[in-house]
């Protein structure tokens, strides 16, 4: 099962509950929220969460039987707790408005820590603010997420790489970059970006041998052309220390 088609979200638990003593005892219904996100086909961890929608607590596992004969979902708080502010966040951030859009993607994490798109969205933030060492932090977090390896955030590791190079990262850049490619083996524009890094960092073989692999994958890839011509026009320099990735 995909991370995509997992449940997540804000559940509710009503539990009956009695007050009072006596005469005066009396029994009333209680609510609480908690965030919910499957592990598994059959195992769900529940988080409680606070009047602040901030977690709470231990996190616990339940079966998936139990989940739903207990707990409810709560579609309107799951999006305007959760999706509606990385949309917002993700508006601000197109729009330089980086500030705004760091508050709305720290709104997710503090239910859903490991919100990809959330920490993908601040990582990017926190690039354009130059502060490449929160930035570097979430995306190191990011690698080691199970969820990040699936093909609908090849987009976004792609992402990655592309400001990590326009900030000069490169080894960086190169780490995401391959991340990428794990989940697309036949993206021309993937390869391409690879072998920009390397041209950058003047490892002429591998900048080359990224390219040809593009132009295998697309023949009509201009940018992969020219970027070949610069390559065997390049003088190669020996001194040049290679990245391990």
């Amino acid at each position: 099962m995909t991370q995509e088609n997992r449940i997540t979200g804000i559940f509710s638990l009503k539990t009956t509950i009695t007050v009072g003593f006596g005469v005066t005892k009396n029994t009333a219904l209680s609510e609480t929220y908690w965030f919910v996100k499957e592990i598994d086909n059959d195992r769900f961890e529940v988080q409680s969460l606070d009047m602040d929608f901030k977690r709470q607590g231990k996190a616990v596992v339940i079966t998936r039987d139990k989940l739903f004969e207990e707990y409810h979902l709560e579609p309107d708080l799951s999006y305007r707790m959760l999706s509606q502010p990385l949309l917002v966040g993700d508006h601000y951030r197109t729009t330089a408005k980086y500030a705004n859009a760091e508050q709305e993607y720290q709104k997710i994490k503090r239910i859903d820590e490991d919100n990809i798109r959330a920490n993908f969205g601040l990582g990017l933030v926190y690039l354009a603010l130059n502060k490449t060492d929160k930035a570097t932090y979430i995306f190191d977090r990011l690698v080691r997420l199970e969820e990040a390896f699936e093909p609908q955030h090849k987009h976004l590791f792609n992402e990655f790489g592309i400001n990590l190079r326009k900030k000069g990262l490169f080894a960086e850049a190169l780490k995401y970059y391959f991340r990428a490619r794990e989940l697309s083996r036949d993206d021309d524009h993937l390869l391409l970006n690879i072998a920009r890094v390397y041209f950058e960092q003047n490892q002429l073989p591998e900048a080359e041998g990224m390219a040809k692999e593009a132009l295998a994958l697309n023949p009509d890839l201009a940018e992969a052309k020219r970027l070949l011509e610069r390559i065997w026009n390049t003088p190669v320099r020996l001194d040049t220390p290679r990245i391990k990735i």
